[in-house]
């Protein structure tokens, strides 16, 4: 017992050298952040207005002021909740659509062949150049955003669920089959379970790229929304409230991209873990 603590000893110490250096890396990295964007802030601070003219750019000094203004008199709060609640409305109809037909297609091969082109046809049209069309169906507001992000998100999910079904290794539904299985017990057991970690995949470009077709919504027809902020700031010249809202959208996308990735970091990797095998 004491040997075995003792060689243990070694191993324990290396590990926590290890720990304490990857903590030391990781602060590391954030002072060279912190300091790359105070350096980018002073000289934004210092060139507009000598460099560049300020109704163009702006100074940090005045858009961070009107930013914090929108905190607190409910201005962000207000908007912010119409984007994201358009958003997840888009993700969850587009979402459910997509995985539906995916998993028809994926299963009947003859209907594969007839719609799958077609669907990658409207694929590779410019989802936001369908906007004008939309507002002519659903009008300007919320639902323009909510019609925008359900298609772009339908899209994604699609594709995945579609070829998750499709690329199951045969010797797994052959298995199944074998033990008398049937075409329910291979969905259910076999090809559903990998469809849905293709799913998860889809889920990191899928909740972005929504919030980015409701904001382009809103600030083509909207009447609310961040994009609705930058694009009434804009239209009055107010260049320090249209950065103030773009300051906004750039953290709140950062905050989206590093929540699905800490979301789908398990998921995806077993899924690539699975296919090295």
């Amino acid at each position: 017992m004491t040997d075995t603590l003792v060689g243990n000893r070694p191993a324990q110490k290396r590990k926590a050298t290890q720990r304490r250096s990857a903590r030391r890396h990781r602060l590391m990295v954030l002072g060279i952040q912190a300091l790359v964007i105070a350096v980018v802030l002073v000289a934004w601070e210092l060139a507009s207005g000598r460099v560049v003219q300020e109704l163009l750019i702006s100074r940090p000094s005045e858009f961070l002021p009107t930013l914090w203004g929108w905190v607190t008199d409910g201005t962000l709060l207000t908007n912010a909740a119409a984007t994201f609640r358009s958003a997840g409305l888009g993700l969850l109809c587009g979402g459910l659509l997509g995985i539906l037909v995916g998993v028809v297609l994926g299963q009947a091969k003859t209907l594969a062949e007839i719609f799958e082109p077609m669907i990658t046809a409207l694929y590779t049209m410019p989802k936001h150049a369908l906007i004008p069309l939309f507002i002519m169906w659903v009008g300007i507001g919320s639902g323009l955003g909510v019609l925008t992000a359900a298609v772009i998100v339908f899209f994604l999910v699609f594709f995945n669920t579609f070829f998750g079904i499709r690329e199951v290794r045969p010797s797994l539904v052959n298995s199944v089959r074998i033990m008398g299985g049937s075409e329910i017990d291979v969905m259910l057991r076999v090809r559903l379970p990998s469809a849905l970690i293709w799913v998860v995949a889809a889920l990191k470009l899928a909740v972005p790229q929504a919030v980015v077709g409701v904001v382009v919504a809103e600030m083509l027809a909207g009447d609310s929304g961040l994009g609705y902020l930058v694009a009434r700031n804009a239209g009055m010249f107010n260049s320090a409230g249209t950065f103030a809202a773009l300051a906004t959208l750039l953290i709140a996308g950062f905050l989206i991209d590093r929540l699905m990735s800490w979301v789908t970091k398990k998921p995806l990797e077993w899924k690539n873990n699975n296919s090295a095998m």
